[in-house]
């Protein structure tokens, strides 16, 4: 394949990555949207029941109000039924949630149904009492359909983003390792010719080695100036003297090895380029690649790359986040040493094992129930934070001590560092999402702490950070459960 070849194959799976993305932030921004009408849907048809049921009590009923009431009702499942696009409802009917729709119908019928009702009472045709246990039994079919929409709508945006999410990661994955490899090919042909130019290997031996060791396009170009050189050495030494055989020969090859350079030149400086790349940037890739300027194509593809790198980080940390809500609660024996064992394992490429040190205080004997995949998140999530943002001007070895105690009725797991801390001005950000507080030192997605503030909530927990330039302490106490 070549390089051009595999530049448009990047920029095509990039634009499809890049779109999958935008549809699916686009469908979850849409279930939200759905939510939002079902709350003003609720609203109003609270607003009308108190209206309604207040109307025994007046001896005049305000028409004008109540229908400016029941078309603000009706409005919200009109606006609903105009967001449903087809793919919405083919996904719906898939896992069972088409029933909303069917709901949103309903509760248009029972509008238009009390708005006819209430054109009869103003001309007459139906008595005061017969209007008002219309209006009553409106307003109980309304709140009934706001009920009863709001769950097969959460089951929908639920599927979506299981679905989607881990879907978009995985071709996250696959884009950056294609790119890497094609980095790497291109970046091994480019020093492999390079180091081929520079040896001092016969016409013979030269070739033997651009065949083994050089393919693609560079391949094809060397092999091309070697076939260039050999007729024009064949040319010359029939027509010309020897000196002039030997000066045309070393021109010949002077001029292939320039191009040569220059081409491995541009090619690996836009390789070693950041990846920002965007939907926009898409076309100006292949732009440059038709007009064969592969300097500014390959400067363009290294800047996707970094953004696809931010773009999983960020994703994984909302699909972690997103998972919480997920995770089935089941409570066994926790083994806190072989959680921090299996932790240690997986994060040792954050740091050398040399340049931290991690204490363990677990008080022995301890029956630790709880639930083991929320506890490791939780562990994992705080040891990581403690690795990225260790103090590098201090002159003691950094450490990280976790201490798990039994205390009255809890257990309290105690995760404690000497790094460089979190601004005191911004303690009350600390759980919140998408909060970094030391961006110049690691980029990250801001989620981990929301993440184990989180499992910590669904296990009746608290959390508490004491934090200074010294270092920071997170105490998290759990609540005792009855063994299993």
């Amino acid at each position: 394949m070549t390089i051009s070849s595999k530049l448009m194959l990047i920029v095509l799976l990039t634009i499809f990555e890049i779109s999958l993305t935008l549809w699916s932030v686009f469908e979850i921004s849409n279930g939200a949207k759905f939510h939002q009408l079902n709350l003003f849907h609720l609203k109003y048809a609270t607003e009308f029941s108190n209206k309604v049921f207040s109307l025994e009590k007046d001896s005049t009923i305000d028409v004008v109000e109540l229908e400016k009431l029941i078309l603000d009702i009706r409005q919200q499942p009109i606006d609903c039924l105009e967001s449903v696009n087809f793919l919405n409802e083919f996904i719906m009917k898939q896992i069972g949630t088409h029933g909303a729709i069917g709901i949103c119908v309903k509760d248009i019928e029972d509008g238009n149904r009390v708005l006819l009702k209430m054109s009869e009472y103003n001309d007459k045709k139906i008595s005061k009492e017969a209007f008002i246990s219309e209006l009553k039994n409106a307003a109980y079919a309304f709140n009934e359909n706001s009920s009863l929409f709001e769950k097969p709508v959460t089951e929908t945006v639920l599927f979506v983003m299981k679905t989607m999410v881990p879907l978009v990661v995985g071709i996250s994955l696959f884009n950056i390792l294609f790119i890497s490899f094609m980095s790497n090919t291109i970046s091994s042909s480019i020093k492999s010719a390079v180091d081929l130019l520079k040896s001092k290997n016969s016409k013979e031996s030269l070739a033997e080695d651009i065949s083994k060791n050089v393919s693609g396009e560079l391949k094809v170009l060397l092999e091309v100036a070697q076939k260039r050189i050999r007729n024009e050495v064949f040319v010359t030494e029939i027509n010309q003297q020897l000196e002039k055989l030997v000066e045309q020969r070393t021109e010949s090859l002077t001029r292939a090895n320039t191009e040569l350079s220059q081409f491995a030149y541009r090619t690996s400086h836009d390789l070693k380029a950041p990846l920002t790349a965007s939907k926009l940037l898409t076309n100006f890739i292949i732009e440059d690649i038709e007009a064969g300027d592969i300097d500014n194509a390959i400067q363009d593809i290294n800047r996707i790359h970094d953004q696809m790198v931010k773009l999983e980080d960020l994703v994984m940390s909302i699909l972690s986040l997103t998972e919480v809500d997920s995770i089935e609660v089941n409570h066994s024996l926790v083994n806190v040493d072989n959680i921090l064992d299996d932790i240690q394992q997986r994060l040792f490429g954050l740091v050398n094992e040399s340049e931290y040190v991690v204490d363990r205080e677990i008080e022995p004997d301890i029956q630790f129930f709880s639930c083991p995949i929320r506890i490791t998140q939780i562990l994992e999530n705080l040891i990581s934070n403690s690795l990225k943002y260790r103090d590098e001007k201090k002159s003691e070895l950094a450490f990280i001590k976790v201490s798990l105690l039994g205390v009255a009725d809890t257990y309290q797991l105690t995760v404690e560092d000497n790094g460089i801390g979190i601004p005191e001005d911004r303690h009350k950000e600390v759980f919140q999402m998408f909060k970094r507080f030391h961006p110049q030192l690691s980029f990250g997605s801001g989620l981990g702490l929301a993440i184990v503030k989180k499992h910590i909530d669904y296990l009746d927990g608290t959390i508490q950070m004491q934090t200074s330039p010294g270092g920071t302490k997170f105490i998290i106490t759990i609540p005792k459960i009855g063994e299993i």
